[in-house]
């Protein structure tokens, strides 16, 4: 039965069907009749933030992990522009995000008024809809449709623009529908039978297959089926950039990620491939740099997308299938065991060999002895320690990077990264926004020296919510993408790369956390185990060798071209 409500009890009531239990955001006189009935209310929580970019930050990393949709409110004008960022990381991301964003009264717009701004059409292109209402009785049919745009299809924040003068005073009928009666659920399109029958003859002929792991096989879980395929074909599993938590780390045909700083075994085995079966992964300029360094350009390719604009995009495919990577690939999984393929023993050794190479390598960092310590080290010292079902955040930058192809991810939606973004500032907020979703696992973010200052206020949320996030600071004392840029492209003409900063452990301390400074690397591990058992956000903050710049991957994008 329809029943009557404040607008603003309307709102809690339609985001507590949606399963949501925390709205992230800054508190603003524009939504006051929303924050009002959380007073009393234990099932549903406002985190207050310190800046609205940590609010987004927040949100991101909260549906990354949890795989559902998420919730975050700012004041209209500033506050609302303060999110772009962290929309634009979810965007990136494909993460579920919903922003309620209050507008200007409806009787000031367009007058340029206070605060005012068209923040729909600001949020176009970074969302996946963007829409404003101007009637209150549309609040719930417009609140639905964002979450149903939100979780559907490829995922995507979706902004619901409300003016603030439409709440106040209003009452809203709304009947309580549970969400599978206004929008699918978990829908997996199984993709097309005699497109997968095609996909299913060329893997069974391959003689070197690769499958290429991406976002995807994240969001449908699919790494238990891509495991099991590679293991009926002998084919090696490579992941694209950011994405090497997609299949657990200790598979034995796991070879590591492509991209920046890739693991040299997965370039080499995709190199050689000759049938590519890409999964979940749009193939992008992060994981392929759209050339042929790593695909090869006789390659015949696989591509299982859920977005149909995306299947042959970037490489010409064999055969491109649209649907959901878990349910495609159980289906090709069915039609390669009617085929009993033949796994060829020479490509099974060569993949056995990288695995084993790709071990040794990583052991063998171990003995890299200078100091300060370098952050390949550093990653040898932490492997050791790491829980196994830790979350790890990494931020855009040098020394993050070295770290996805160094630690290890054993269980589903174990990684963050800025993917395709590559923002600064990123993994501090979404590791908070992980603690709130998987409260019982440990969070470990990952920054550079500049990249920890741009959301370093938010340490201050992490305190007073109780938050055990550890974050490890690997100061090099510079902006080392840019720099090592300016090492290989003009001649170690430094300009504005060297940075000045703080100690990041009494930063930590200053705010009521744990800090610890670790010189050498018999110290890495204890300090890592004992900022665990803190039970209080900390920060590890470790000098790394300033001189370790390797060579950047699009060295050729700052340097000039001949002209054709």
């Amino acid at each position: 039965m329809p029943q009557r409500l404040k607008a603003g009890e309307a709102v809690i009531e339609l985001l507590k069907q949606e399963g949501v239990s925390h709205i992230f955001g800054i508190v603003g006189s524009s939504f006051l009749d929303i924050l009002d009935p959380l007073y009393d209310r234990e099932d549903m929580r406002f985190v207050g933030v310190r800046h609205e970019q940590g609010a987004a930050l927040m949100a991101d990393g909260f549906s990354r992990i949890s795989g559902a949709p998420s919730v975050c409110l700012a004041t209209n004008g500033p506050g609302v522009l303060n999110l772009t960022y962290g929309i634009g990381s979810a965007y990136v991301a494909h993460s579920p995000v919903v922003v309620i964003a209050p507008s200007a009264s409806r009787r000031d717009q367009y007058r340029n008024s206070t605060q005012e701004f068209d923040q729909v059409a600001l949020f176009k292109p970074i969302t996946k809809a963007s829409f404003p209402i101007n009637r209150i009785d549309r609040l719930p049919d417009a609140l639905r449709h964002a979450f149903r745009v939100a979780t559907s299809g490829k995922m995507g924040p979706v902004l619901l623009d409300i003016p603030r003068d439409l709440l106040p005073g209003a009452d809203v009928e709304l009947d309580l529908l549970p969400p599978d009666a206004y929008r699918p659920g978990q829908t997996r399109s199984r993709g097309d039978l005699g497109l997968i029958q095609r996909a299913a003859d060329v893997l069974a002929a391959a003689e070197r297959p690769v499958i290429l792991a991406g976002g995807g096989v994240q969001w449908s879980n699919a790494g238990g089926v891509v495991c099991r395929l590679a293991e009926l074909t002998g084919a090696a599993i490579v992941t694209s950039y950011g994405r090497a938590d997609a299949v657990p780390s200790d598979h034995p045909n796991f070879l590591g990620h492509l991209g920046r700083l890739g693991a040299a075994e997965g370039i080499e085995a995709v190199r050689e491939a000759d049938v590519i079966l890409a999964v979940g992964t749009r193939l992008g300029q992060s994981t392929t740099f759209y050339d042929n360094r790593f695909i090869p350009a006789d390659a015949r390719i696989i591509q299982i997308e859920i977005d149909p604009e995306e299947i042959g995009r970037n490489y010409p495919v064999t055969v491109g299938i649209e649907g959901d990577a878990a349910a495609v690939s159980e289906g090709l999984l069915e039609e390669l065991r009617q085929r009993e393929p033949r796994v060829n023993p020479q490509w099974d050794e060569e993949v056995k060999s990288w695995n084993t190479r790709r071990s040794e390598r990583l052991r063998g960092e171990e003995r890299l002895d200078t100091l300060p310590m370098k952050p390949q080290r550093v990653y040898a010292e932490l492997r050791k320690v790491m829980p196994k079902d830790a979350i790890v955040a990494l931020d855009a930058g040098l020394a993050p990077n070295f770290g996805q192809d160094r630690l290890d991810f054993l269980q589903p939606r174990s990684l963050m990264t800025s993917l395709d973004l590559g923002g600064l500032g990123f993994s501090f907020p979404a590791a908070l926004g992980a603690q709130f979703a998987a409260p019982s696992r440990p969070v470990v973010n990952f920054n550079g020296d500049g990249g920890f200052l741009f959301n370093a206020q938010e340490f201050a949320t992490a305190v007073e919510y109780n938050l055990p996030v550890v974050t490890v600071i690997m100061n090099n004392g510079s902006w080392g993408s840019e720099k090592a840029y300016q090492r290989f492209a003009f001649n170690e003409r430094y300009v504005g790369a060297d940075t000045l900063n703080p100690r990041y452990d009494k930063y930590a301390e200053l705010f009521g956390g744990a800090g610890f400074y670790v010189e050498r690397p018999e110290d890495v591990g204890n300090a890592m185990l004992e900022a665990l058992n803190a039970g209080k956000p900390s920060i590890i903050e470790i000098p790394i060798d300033p001189d370790e710049l390797p060579r950047p991957a699009r060295l050729s994008d700052v340097q000039a071209q001949p002209q054709s």
